[in-house]
């Protein structure tokens, strides 16, 4: 496992070593003005907005002695579904959300680099099939920003395979530098971890990746 790990590392890292030229390339198109300070401004806005919300949502839970997490996915019931839109936002405690805070808002800027109605649509659309999946599969109440997570994660890794563009490339080499871990939590069965929650989010993001491909979105 380790030489497999190692291996597989080692390959990514070269290819974005041999990537860095395009890189610079790209970014030196652009005039030292502020333009290129502008773009990175741009990449970050979206998802940090949306990671904000779930730091908030956190915090208010944890002010109010009132238990939000009875608001997230109820499988299989009428209600529950309301729960969909609400999962992403809540959290178990602490621990819980400072595991989906940082893969959330990292993948959250490589996808947005793909433009901002992608982003914007892509997400929603995931939240909402994810967590319909979420609600079929589950057998106890779902809440967490990971099945956004890992769809995200699947997206970008698929538009990678799907388009094989220089750009879908680099960016799915550094999700999986960053989080290529991320894989083993779809073999995850411990209590407390939603193997569905996970496991539909990665479903979901391929489902998008397919239905709103990133070189079909306007910036």
């Amino acid at each position: 496992m380790i030489f497999w790990q190692t291996f597989f590392y080692t390959n990514v890292v070269r290819y974005l070593y041999k990537a860095t030229p395009l890189l610079i390339g790209t970014f030196s198109e652009f005039p030292y003005n502020g333009v290129m300070v502008y773009k990175l401004k741009q990449f970050i806005t979206e998802p940090a907005l949306l990671t904000g919300a779930v730091i908030i949502a956190y915090l208010i839970d944890f002010i109010i002695p009132i238990d939000f997490n009875r608001f997230g996915i109820h499988p299989r019931s009428l209600l529950g579904l309301f729960g969909i839109p609400l999962s992403p936002f809540l959290h178990g405690g602490f621990g819980h959300l400072f595991s989906n805070i940082f893969p959330l808002f990292a993948l959250g800027v490589l996808l947005r680099s793909f433009g901002r109605h992608l982003f914007i649509g892509s997400t929603v659309a995931m939240i909402l099939l994810s967590g319909l999946l979420t609600w079929l599969l589950s057998s106890s109440i779902v809440v967490g920003a990971s099945g956004l997570v890992f769809a995200y994660w699947t997206y970008l890794i698929t538009t990678a395979i799907r388009q094989k563009t220089t750009q879908t490339i680099i960016i799915a080499g550094i999700t999986l530098l960053l989080y290529g871990g991320l894989i083993l939590g779809l073999a995850s069965f411990r209590e407390g971890i939603s193997w569905a929650g996970h496991f539909s989010g990665a479903v979901a993001g391929i489902v998008v990746a397919i239905l709103m491909p990133a070189d079909k979105q306007t910036r």
